[in-house]
């Protein structure tokens, strides 16, 4: 039932933020647009990004997965998708700060890597 519940969760925030983006997309002028509008749709934009990958990663390390478990994909996925969320709308505010080159965005993408191996290497702590 818990991996119900946060997939209803995550599928529910996706939802919400999607049309957070869509609505600053569509309604606001950046050339007029305050600061609570644009970080208004960094954070939506990021977390629709980061939900639906999640999603997507789930469904797709549960379907390719031979093992039986499929609740030991959920929040790996999560994490990996926040991420590279995280990565992507960093590259989009530098991007619109005109201070995105080529040096910075591989630069950006080495952190986000290396940030998931030491989170992948990490080991649990059994009790």
């Amino acid at each position: 039932m818990a991996l119900l519940r946060n997939l209803f969760f995550l599928f529910s925030l996706t939802v919400l933020a999607v049309a957070s983006t869509v609505i600053s997309i569509f309604n606001y002028d950046p050339y007029q647009a305050g600061r609570t509008i644009f970080v208004n749709f960094y954070v939506s934009f990021f977390m629709a990004l980061a939900g639906i990958v999640a999603i997507a990663l789930y469904f797709i390390k549960s379907r390719v997965s031979k093992e039986k478990t499929i609740y030991n994909h959920f929040w790996p996925s999560v994490r990996q998708a926040s991420l590279f969320s995280l990565a992507a709308t960093a590259a989009l505010f530098l991007a619109s700060m005109h201070i995105l080159d080529w040096l910075t965005g591989i630069s950006l993408l080495i952190v986000t890597a290396l940030l998931e191996l030491f989170f992948q290497t990490k080991k649990t702590k059994v009790k």
